[in-house]
Order: structure tokens, then C-alpha cells, then sequence
């Protein structure tokens, strides 16, 4: 059975005079903060206390209104382009010049005007000028429609469904123009449930505290203190963390960093050469289109200079095997091309970069998590831009097997999932190569999440490497997707701010 007397002494001060108010019949917000002397703002937040106590129900309806926009107001000042127009042909034909001048038009109003004249035959051209017609000159003696419905708007707001049928046509040629424009307002009406009609009548005379301070609460003999409902929901508070993608990214360079890995890094905009030609892809490889890959428009070369060496390198290997060992892909390498600048399409350009440098070690061992680009069609599985993990092992001894546990770790500590496959693949810069598949279990499927091998010399010797390197890379996004059963890679970089508070780091 409902406590009424305990309710009441449960109410605030706004809620007892919103209360009250309602009593006497259903209102708006605006109407009771007009009869109650409270802010809006007050009488909404009382009305949504109350409403949460059974005490008020509230009805929402959208009120469509049509109103002027500022060059609508405008033209109310300064008369409509149209008029302005047959003003200044009244007397004689005109040429455009001589118009736009005497009637104060900028090029848009003149088209506009003219337009409109012309579809109305008030005005036509005879000569080169323009003529106003006899239904033009009658029109300058009397008011248009929109003239009038512009009057009518005049610094008001009219409820779209008062408006008369033609003058909702009217409206729609106004707001075609941008004269006019069409809002919407969500009116919120509060009534009285038959509970509160009960509580009213309860609600103590006397006047109680609903703020305690420490003063207060010392002398509380003296006072009287409004009833506290301990059960009432509150609101959750999130404090600051950090992004959920963000933290496993942070989370994979740290794992990386503890065995042994050094961080690589370079540049978003690469040239072909360390993006594709270093790594012994072919200049006419199908994945080098525009349908692949982002082409920078300006600049549309870089400059490679202080890798001249590394490009003869690179070119003879290509053309003929150069010192690798291999017949090459016969081909007339174009040094030009090996200069254009794209949007880094695979991380893998960095380990180019870093075999190249004259500071790598041997051994040694690398990483990189690379933002990449590419031109994909947006989905549930495609980004444009996403996140590859890549890694090196240069050594002496290093080998396939090598590469399978680190590969097999990898994906048991970032997936949580022990259903992981390998199977042979086929990358223009590794042999033997491999991929790593882990089992997604909403998906229902195998994922691809790494792919891997040992470097070929096509690619190492040209850059100075001549001992054998282990290479993979890993699909980051999708470990993450794998590990927290994501099935859309939009997510990651949702702004939903339920998934972000949620998501546990």
C-alpha cells in the first residue's frame, strides 16, 4: 500500500509548488513557470522528479512552426529582388548592367529575379534589353503573395498548420529561397496523476530543510528536515579513462617492448620506392592502382636523393635479380615512379626503412603500429584508415619456427582464443610466407589476423641485410575486435558513449 504521508514529506519545495499548479489542471513547462514564478529550467527538472514518482505524467507532441530567416527580414526593408527588377524597367527598357545598378542586385538576386519574372510574364527580352510586360506593371501596383506572407512572418513565428493552403505553397517557394525556414519544438505537457491529488493534501504546512549543512545537523532539535528517499535512483558518474582501443594499442607496444622489441617509426605520406619498390613489388602489381592505394596530388613526387644508391640497388634487383640470386621480374624499372608520393598503404614500409638504416642492429628485433590507408568501401569488416602491427627478427639463427611460436603467442595473448591455424600464403616480399587465422566465435568464422614470413634477399640485400629476417604483421584492429567479440571495426572509433563507458580496460 502506498505510504502517502511519507511521499510527501519526501517533496522539494519546486515539486510542491509544480504540484499544486497541476492540481488545477494540466499545463506546459512555459505555463507553470508563468504561474509559479520558477525558471523553466526548475519547473522541468521538479516535473521529471515528479514524474519518476508516479505523480505527473507528461505528454511530448512536436509543434512544427515556419518563420523568416535574416534575408527574409531583409527583403521586407528592401523589396524583393523581383519587384526591385521591375522597378527599374518600368519606365523603359534596360540592359543587364544598367539594371543590376539602378535596382542594387548582386549577380544571385538578378538571376533569381529575372527568373521569376520570366516564368511569370511580367518581363521578356526585346533587343538585348528587358522588357516589363503588362502584367508586370500591374504587378508593381499591387502586393504579391510573398510579399504578404513575408509581412505576415514579420518577427513571429506561425504554427505551419494554420497556414492557408496557398499559403503553404507560398511558404514553399520562400523557403526554397532561404527566405523562410520550417523549425521544429517539442512541447512538453505535465498533468497530475490521481496519486499526487492524495499526496497534495499531505503535504506538511510547515516550512522543512532540504539542504543540511554542518550547522544544521548540530542543532537539528530546532528544525525540521524533509524526508530523504535513500532507494532514489541516481545518476552514474564515469570518471576519465582512457580509450578502450587506445589501451589495447598501448597495451600490444608495451608486450612488444618486453621482449626485446625497439619501436620503429616514419612517415604517413611515403614514396613508392620504401612502400612497394624496397619490399620487391613490382611497379605494375594490380595492388598499386588507384584502387588500392591514396595518390597524392601535390606534391605529386619526393624527393629520394639521399637514397640513390639504395634505388640502383633496388632497380637491378628488380630487372634481373641484381646480387639476390633470382632472375628478378624482367621489367624496366622507372626510377621517376619510384618517387610518387602515396598515403602509407601497409606498415611494411617501415621495416623497409629500418633494414635500410645504418643504424640497425644485428640481431636485432623491431616493431612498429603504423596507421595505413587504403581506399575501402566502409563496413562492418573496412575502414579507410586502420592500424597494423609489424615486426622484424634479424639474426643469424632465426628461422620458420621461430616465426610460428612468436606468431602463436601473439595470438593467444591478445585473442584470449586457443583455436589458432596457420596456412601457406603467397607476399611478394616473403618466402616462405604464412597466415595466422583465429577462430571468431560471433562471427562464426576464421579470422585472418597475421600475416608473415621470411624476407626475401630480393628484399634484404639491396638494402644491406644479409643475413635472414623473420617479418610479420598483424591485423591490431582485429586482434582487438577478436579479444573484446566486437563484430563491427566501426566500433573501435565509435563515439557511443555507452560502448566507452562500459568498456572495461
Amino acid at each position: 500500500m502506498t505510504d502517502v504521508k511519507k511521499i510527501a514529506e519526501t517533496l522539494q519545495d519546486a515539486e510542491i509548488v509544480v504540484l499544486k499548479v497541476l492540481t488545477k489542471g494540466s499545463a506546459t513547462i512555459e505555463d507553470i513557470a508563468n504561474k509559479s514564478m520558477l525558471q523553466e529550467s526548475a519547473v522541468s527538472r521538479a516535473g521529471l522528479w515528479l514524474q519518476n514518482k508516479d505523480l505527473v505524467t507528461v505528454e511530448e507532441k512536436t509543434y512544427r512552426y515556419v518563420s523568416l530567416t535574416e534575408l527574409g527580414q531583409k527583403y521586407i526593408k528592401q523589396k524583393l529582388p523581383e519587384k526591385r527588377l521591375l522597378e527599374a524597367i518600368k519606365n523603359s527598357p534596360k540592359y543587364i548592367d544598367e539594371i543590376v545598378k539602378d535596382a542594387r542586385l548582386d549577380k544571385q538576386e538578378f538571376t533569381v529575379a529575372l527568373g521569376y519574372c520570366k516564368a511569370n510574364n511580367f518581363a521578356e527580352f526585346e533587343n538585348g534589353k528587358i522588357t516589363i510586360t503588362e502584367y508586370g506593371a500591374k504587378l508593381l501596383s499591387q502586393e504579391t503573395p510573398e510579399e504578404s506572407l513575408l509581412k505576415k512572418l514579420s518577427n513571429i513565428e506561425v504554427e505551419e498548420r494554420s497556414l492557408k493552403a496557398n499559403e503553404k505553397t507560398i511558404f514553399e517557394n520562400l523557403n526554397k529561397r532561404t527566405l523562410a525556414k520550417l523549425t521544429e519544438k517539442k512541447i512538453r505537457t505535465f498533468a497530475a496523476t490521481e496519486l499526487a491529488k492524495r499526496i497534495i493534501s499531505a503535504v506538511p504546512s510547515e516550512s522543512r530543510i532540504g539542504q543540511l549543512t554542518p550547522e544544521k545537523i548540530r542543532d537539528w532539535e530546532k528544525h525540521s528536515f524533509r524526508r530523504y528517499d535513500v532507494e532514489a535512483p541516481t545518476p552514474k558518474i564515469y570518471g576519465g579513462k582512457k580509450q578502450v582501443y587506445r589501451a589495447f594499442l598501448d597495451e600490444v607496444k608495451k608486450e612488444l617492448v618486453s621482449l626485446g622489441f625497439q619501436e620503429m617509426s616514419g612517415p604517413l605520406v611515403e614514396a613508392e620506392f620504401w612502400n612497394n619498390d624496397a619490399l620487391y613489388m613490382p611497379q605494375d602489381h594490380p595492388a598499386r592502382g588507384i584502387h588500392d592505394v591514396f595518390f597524392v596530388k601535390e606534391p605529386k613526387y619526393g624527393n629520394l636523393d639521399d637514397s640513390e644508391q639504395l634505388i640502383k640497388n633496388v632497380k637491378s634487383t628488380h630487372e634481373t635479380g641484381g646480387k639476390s640470386g633470382s632472375t628478378g621480374w624482367r621489367y624496366d624499372y622507372n626510377e621517376k615512379a619510384s618517387g610518387r608520393l602515396i598515403l602509407r598503404s601497409q606498415g611494411t614500409a617501415l621495416s623497409a626503412r629500418t633494414i635500410a638504416s645504418k643504424d640497425v642492429k644485428n640481431p636485432g628485433a623491431y616493431f612498429a603500429i603504423s596507421r595505413v590507408f587504403r581506399p575501402e568501401k566502409i563496413d562492418a569488416t573496412h575502414l579507410a584508415e586502420f592500424d597494423q602491427c609489424e615486426g622484424l627478427i634479424i639474426g643469424e639463427n632465426v628461422n620458420f619456427q621461430n616465426l610460428l611460436g612468436l606468431l602463436e603467442q601473439f595470438a593467444k595473448k591478445f585473442t584470449n582464443s586457443d583455436k589458432i591455424k596457420f596456412k601457406p600464403s603467397y607476399f611478394p616480399f616473403t618466402e616462405p610466407s604464412v597466415e595466422a587465422h583465429v577462430w571468431h566465435p560471433k562471427l562464426n568464422k576464421w579470422v585472418e589476423i597475421f600475416g608473415a614470413g621470411i624476407l626475401r634477399p630480393e628484399v634484404t640485400k639491396p638494402l644491406g641485410i644479409d643475413v635472414p629476417v623473420l617479418a610479420w604483421g598483424i591485423g591490431v584492429s582485429r586482434l582487438f575486435m577478436i579479444k573484446e567479440d566486437i563484430s563491427d571495426i566501426r566500433q573501435l572509433f565509435s563515439q557511443d558513449l555507452d560502448f566507452l563507458r562500459k568498456a572495461k580496460l
